[in-house]
């Protein structure tokens, strides 16, 4: 299937349940940093970016994340190369967990500019996707003030968890940056000036 840039990109529904125990998820957990570049379904795709940020079956105004003041200051973004997450063109993508969608917002493979953004950690660019978690500090602050920096920080390790765990019950690998230069992965993925990234990680086989 042919994707345009403005096309809204529905993702199969998430499933709610495993075969795999919260506890044997959380004993396996572990990070790595070799892949092998199978790609992933977009079944695959959408279990992981829900994990790290989507609604709650039934209940569209929580998420499966806790939130201070449930403000929900978290954006997460997708960066596929050409075929490594299904059918999906070259691109950065947005998530909407309001639909469990994306849209592109930028074209082309970015994965070796986000890489060489993190340090020159270029095995994050051999993943077949990069998951983004990034966050708008103000939709927090706003209430919080300083303090809400501290708890958009607290958010973003809770959506990093669920990404791990969820990547165990999927039978795939994940491995988390924190170490990169923040304007040249904003500039690598033309984020908005009010988005922040937080956190790198990298998925797949």
């Amino acid at each position: 299937m042919a994707f345009a840039q403005s096309d809204v990109i529905s993702l199969p529904a998430p499933r709610y349940d495993s075969t795999i125990s919260v506890e044997v998820g959380m004993a396996k957990r572990a990070t790595f940093r070799n892949f092998r570049g199978t790609p992933l379904t977009l079944a695959q795709a959408s279990q992981l970016l829900w994990s790290a940020n989507g609604n709650r079956p039934g209940q569209p105004s929580r998420k499966v994340i806790p939130s201070a003041g449930a403000l929900y200051p978290l954006e997460i973004y997708l960066v596929a190369g050409q075929g490594t997450v299904g059918d999906l063109p070259a691109g950065i993508y947005n998530y909407d967990p309001s639909n469990n969608s994306l849209k592109m917002t930028v074209g082309g493979d970015k994965r070796q500019a986000v890489a060489s953004a993190a340090l020159s950690q270029m095995w994050l660019s051999q993943a077949p996707a990069i998951v983004v978690i990034a966050a708008v500090y103000e939709r927090t602050t706003v209430k919080y003030g300083e303090r809400g920096i501290r708890y958009v920080h607290m958010e973003s390790g809770c959506a990093d968890q669920n990404l791990y765990l969820q990547a165990i019950g999927l039978g795939v690998k994940a491995g988390t940056i924190g170490a990169f230069d923040d304007d040249s992965v904003s500039e690598a993925m033309k984020l908005p000036s009010d988005v922040k990234p937080l956190l790198l990680v990298g998925v797949g086989q």
